[in-house]
C-alpha cells in the first residue's frame, strides 16, 4: 500500500523529469501509463506542497531595501526602485519605462477600467508593452491632448494602449486647457462626450500617470500654458504636476487661473481611484515627486534608486 510519502517520492521525480531534464509531459505520462492532465495535476500538487518551488530571475534589479523605506516614509502602498548599475550615472526615462511595462503586462486585470496619462514616461511605457488579449479592458484618456503629435500625447498614448492591448477607449477631444473656465465646464459638464469622460473617470480601478516639474519653466506644452501663468505659479511655490495639477513642496495644490482653465480628472476623483501609479525618475525631478507624494494622489511610486536616496533624505 503506497503511503503519502512515497507519493511525494514520486511527485518529486515527476517534477525533476520535466522541470530539470526537459523530459515534456506527455512523454512522462506514456512512461508512467498515466494521462497527460494527471501529470499537469501532479504538477500542480508538487507546486502546493512546496515540492517545486520556481524562481524567477528578473533581467533588471530592483532595490527592496529603498522600496520598504519608501512606502514607510510616504505611507504609500507600493514602491518600485530600480537600481542602476555601477557603470550608469542614473536611469533612463526609456529603461524606467519598459521595468513598469513588465510589472503592467503581468498585473493586467480584466472587466477593468485604466485611465492613462501623460508624458515621456508613460509613452516609454506603452511603446514596450508586449501585444496581449485582453477581456473588458477599458482606457480612458485622464487629460486632454497636447499639440505636439509623438508618443508622449495622451491621445496617442490611449490609441496606443488600446490596440496593444485590444482594450476598447474613450478620447477626449479637446486640448488639456481651453480659453475660460465658462469652456471648461462647458466641455466636462454640459456635453455628450464629457460625461462619458467623466463616467469612466469614476470607474477607474487604476490611473497611471508621470509627474512635471515647473522648475525648467515648461507645463505642458508652451503652446498651452502661458509664461505669465508659470511665472505665477513659480510666485506661489509650484515644484510640479501630476495630469495639469499644481503643487507646493507640501503637497498642497495651488488655485490659478490655469487650474480653471484645465481638461483633466479633478484631484478629488482621481483620489477615489484605488490604485494610483506614478512613474518618474531623475534627480532633477526630486522635489516634484516629494511633492507629489506629500499630496494625496499616488499610491504607487516607480522610480530609480538615487531619486529614491534623495526623497529618503
Amino acid at each position: 500500500m503506497r503511503t503519502q510519502k512515497d507519493r511525494d517520492y514520486q511527485l518529486t521525480q515527476i517534477a525533476i523529469m520535466h522541470f530539470q531534464k526537459g523530459v515534456s509531459q506527455q512523454d512522462i505520462a506514456s512512461r508512467f501509463g498515466l494521462s497527460k492532465m494527471t501529470i499537469s495535476r501532479m504538477l500542480q500538487e508538487a507546486k502546493d506542497k512546496f515540492i517545486l518551488q520556481i524562481n524567477v530571475t528578473l533581467p533588471f534589479q530592483i532595490d527592496l531595501q529603498k522600496a520598504e523605506e519608501i512606502v514607510g516614509k510616504y505611507q504609500i502602498k507600493t514602491a518600485i526602485i530600480v537600481k542602476s548599475s555601477d557603470n550608469e550615472k542614473f536611469v533612463t526615462t526609456e529603461l524606467i519605462g519598459k521595468i513598469y511595462a513588465f510589472y503592467m503586462g503581468i498585473a493586467l486585470q480584466e472587466n477593468h477600467v485604466l485611465g492613462m496619462g501623460v508624458g515621456k514616461t508613460i509613452g516609454q511605457i506603452v511603446q514596450n508593452l508586449f501585444p496581449m488579449n485582453t477581456q473588458n479592458l477599458h482606457i480612458v484618456q485622464l487629460m486632454g491632448g497636447l499639440e505636439d503629435v509623438n508618443y508622449a500625447n495622451p491621445f496617442t498614448i490611449v490609441q496606443e494602449t488600446c490596440r496593444k492591448l485590444h482594450a476598447t477607449g474613450t478620447y477626449i477631444s479637446s486640448y488639456a486647457t481651453v480659453e475660460s473656465k465658462a469652456l471648461r465646464e462647458s466641455f466636462l459638464y454640459k456635453s455628450e462626450i464629457g460625461e462619458r469622460v467623466i463616467g469612466y473617470w469614476k470607474k477607474c480601478k487604476e490611473a497611471l500617470f508621470g509627474i512635471g516639474t515647473i522648475e525648467k519653466g515648461t507645463l505642458l506644452s508652451p503652446k498651452l500654458v502661458m509664461v505669465e501663468e508659470i511665472q505665477k505659479l513659480k510666485k506661489l511655490g509650484a515644484v510640479g504636476d501630476v495630469l495639469g495639477h499644481c503643487f507646493d513642496s507640501k503637497g498642497n495644490f495651488i488655485h490659478t487661473n490655469l487650474e480653471d482653465r484645465l481638461i483633466s480628472i479633478p484631484t478629488i476623483i482621481l483620489k477615489k481611484i484605488e490604485n494610483r501609479t506614478a512613474v518618474a525618475a531623475g534627480a532633477e525631478k526630486a522635489s516634484a515627486i516629494h511633492g507629489a507624494l506629500l499630496s494625496g494622489l499616488i499610491t504607487t511610486l516607480v522610480t530609480d534608486d538615487k531619486t529614491a536616496a534623495v526623497l529618503l533624505e
